[in-house]
């Protein structure tokens, strides 16, 4: 399953490009209130998940729309949590919900409802690693700048909330880059997420890397 552009209207099949130090990918998503009847699929204001999702549930993200999905039933995949707060403002209006974000791993269920641009599907859930925890869950991997690559020389710190960085870069809304740093207790800072991202979005980086 994928998508078109509502911008050029050709389908959307694009490979992340994965970088050194960060090895896995992550589908940008949003995640539907526990409970709540499926919106229709062109709803923009519908009830946004805050609970953090727990291994064997069932729930329901919707996917597409302005970012790439390419996935189909059975595959499982990696995508990201945001509470409802941040996943609506961004992490820049709720710094705080940073801790309650995370890398969902995930098996795809069954398609809900869809049209060419997007869809709501149901997921099971396979395993939940907080953004705190990724640093534990993955080995350091050396890198000669955690600001190499994409639009790394542009980037702006937008906030630190005690021990995270987040900085970003947009070229008038048709490409940019975000990346988030962790500091641990010894001082290093881990890159643990990066996004590129263009026309057509762009898929979620994850790891642990760090300078050497």
């Amino acid at each position: 399953m994928n998508f078109k552009c509502r911008c050029c209207g050709q389908i959307v099949d694009e490979n992340p490009v994965l970088i050194e130090g960060l090895s896995e990918f992550a589908y940008n998503v949003e995640w539907l209130e526990t409970g709540e009847p499926v919106p229709p699929l062109e709803e923009r204001f519908w009830p946004r998940a805050n609970a953090l999702p727990k291994a064997g549930e069932r729930r329901i993200i919707k996917v597409g729309y302005y970012t790439p999905f390419n996935s189909e039933i059975g595959d499982s995949f990696n995508v990201l949590f945001l509470p409802a707060n941040s996943a609506l403002n961004g992490w820049e209006e709720a710094p705080e919900e940073l801790g309650l974000s995370a890398i969902v791993n995930c098996v795809f269920e069954k398609v809900v409802s869809d049209d060419e641009y997007q869809a709501f599907i149901e997921i099971s859930v396979n395993r939940v690693i907080l953004l705190t925890e990724l640093c534990e869950r993955y080995p350091c991997s050396k890198a000669e700048s955690l600001f190499a690559g994409g639009f790394g020389e542009l980037l702006k710190q937008e906030f630190t909330w005690r021990d995270w960085e987040y900085y970003s870069f947009d070229a008038q809304g048709d490409c940019g880059d975000w990346r988030l740093i962790f500091t641990d207790g010894k001082g290093t800072r881990h890159l643990i997420l990066q996004c590129d991202w263009g026309w057509h979005g762009g898929h979620i980086l994850f790891g642990n890397a760090v300078t050497s």
